[in-house]
């Protein structure tokens, strides 16, 4: 396996250090409510994440991220004058 199991304490140190300023990905579901309900979806996420480690799947939901292109300098109409931010979900 090159991935080990993802332990509780792992889990929780880093739903702890989520930027709560980020905004929420395509679910809907910021940081900052991961955070306050985090005691009652520990269990199904550390299952959640195991099983796709263990079984080297990733749930369709998982795939999807939100790009946001963020503007750099000089002209606005110039796509080369942006960059591109990838807001994952967690």
């Amino acid at each position: 396996m090159l991935v080990c199991p993802v332990s509780y304490e792992e889990l929780n140190r880093l739903i702890a250090n989520l930027n709560t300023s980020k905004s929420a990905g395509p679910d809907n579901i910021g940081p900052k409510l991961v955070k306050t309900v985090f005691a009652d979806i520990c269990i199904p996420l550390l299952h959640i994440f195991n099983l796709s480690i263990s079984t080297g799947t990733v749930p369709a939901q998982l795939k999807i991220a939100k790009v946001v292109p963020i503007y750099k300098k000089c002209d606005k109409k110039l796509a080369c004058n942006y960059c591109d931010v990838y807001a994952m979900v967690y």
